[in-house]
């Protein structure tokens, strides 16, 4: 016998998708997208025949949700036929004014309300722990806590951070160590918090990562993950794409290129390169733009992003211009100009500075402010 649940985490219904440039009318179309990841996901587990759905929080977003949110998730799960079973994370806290406390909720749904372990017999030889965040913030460990010797197999959801794995800039909520999952008699820990995916059959860990890419560093196919229980401990997971939407970052070095209109071709070519094969109407594209450049290669970001949108029609453009003014100082102080004049007095200031880095920022600026270029602050 065997139990098997599809798990999906980090929806963040109801996001704002500013950061990711989209406003207005694509800021609404990806809020939908949500929506739809989310019905994907039913009629996956549905498809897969699931004994149940488990959600390890950050289903929305408690500052944007309101009413509808709560009528469409209602709805929504009460058409699927199998129990739905939710750990609220911190972006959906079961707190006061919170969906999960005010929103009534088919019979099907289970949403765990406070952060110590309550189980749930889900089947003959199967029990289900969940836990959820009650406020914004939660530094304890879910965890730490006595081995379950009971018989049977046990099914940990929560949201949580695993230190083990902990993600550059992402900050750690219910931090745990992964090591501790078997040892506390769990055969998988169901999770949620993190946005990419990953599945750790020997760990016995799974994070499905986000549905749809919430930034533009949540890359290429996404989707929640099937994850079986044997009655003997074994566990599979499967994870599967589902995502309709992607996000790409091209980069792209302008250090060879000595004119705006090479520039431009040459940043038209790294965003179709890096575009191929997707959907241009459902991708989000970010290019960065690096390397030193001379004062002639000027290049106007709003009018590449409206070349690029015109080629072929991709959801957004973001051109990010990181490139810097190739300057030879040396060469410069040797011209009769007032342009001149300021290299050799800031290269004689540079040679008895104590804060030399300070005082070549102060050349760099000086200069490309005299050759009238745009002054780009480090």
């Amino acid at each position: 016998m065997a139990y098997r649940v599809l798990h999906i985490s980090d929806i963040h219904l109801e996001r704002s998708f500013a950061s990711m440039g989209c406003h207005g009318d694509l800021a609404r179309r990806r809020r939908e997208g949500l929506r739809w990841a989310l019905r994907r996901a039913g009629e996956a587990a549905q498809t897969a025949h699931c004994d149940a759905v488990t959600i390890g929080g950050d289903l929305y977003e408690h500052d944007r949700a309101n009413a509808d949110t709560g009528a469409f998730l209602s709805k929504l799960f009460a058409s699927w036929d199998m129990p739905v079973f939710i750990a609220p994370g911190n972006h959906d806290p079961h707190m006061r004014g919170s969906l999960y406390a005010s929103v009534e909720w088919p019979s099907n749904v289970h949403i765990f309300s406070t952060p110590e372990f309550e189980s749930v017999d889900v089947a003959d030889g199967f029990t289900l722990w969940g836990l959820g965040h009650d406020q914004h913030t939660w530094d304890g460990d879910p965890l730490e806590m006595r081995r379950i010797e009971r018989p049977g197999r046990h099914i940990a959801l929560f949201h949580g951070s695993d230190l083990g794995f902990l993600p550059e800039g992402k900050s750690p909520h219910a931090p745990f160590h992964s090591t501790s999952i078997k040892k506390r008699g769990f055969a998988v820990a169901l999770c949620g918090h993190y946005h990419s995916q990953r599945c750790d059959p020997k760990l016995g860990l799974v994070y499905p990562g986000t549905p749809e890419p919430l930034a533009f560093d949540e890359t290429g196919a996404r989707g929640p993950v099937v994850v079986d229980v044997t009655d003997d401990g074994v566990v599979e997971m499967t994870p599967l794409n589902l995502n309709l939407w992607n996000a790409v970052t091209a980069e792209c070095d302008l250090s060879e290129i000595s004119t705006s209109a090479d520039a431009t071709d040459l940043v038209i070519d790294a965003a179709k390169a890096a575009t191929a094969g997707l959907d241009p109407t459902l991708t989000l594209l970010r290019v960065n733009l690096g390397g030193e450049t001379s004062f002639s290669t000027t290049l106007d970001t709003k009018t590449v992003e409206d070349q690029i949108r015109d080629a072929w029609s991709v959801a957004s453009v973001q051109v990010f211009d990181k490139t810097e003014i190739a300057l030879n100082a040396k060469s410069i102080s040797k011209e009769s100009s007032v342009r001149g004049e300021f290299a050799r007095l800031m290269l004689e200031e540079i040679a008895t500075s104590d804060d030399p880095q300070t005082t070549e920022d102060a050349l760099r600026y000086g200069l490309e402010a005299l050759s009238g270029t745009e002054v780009k602050l480090r």
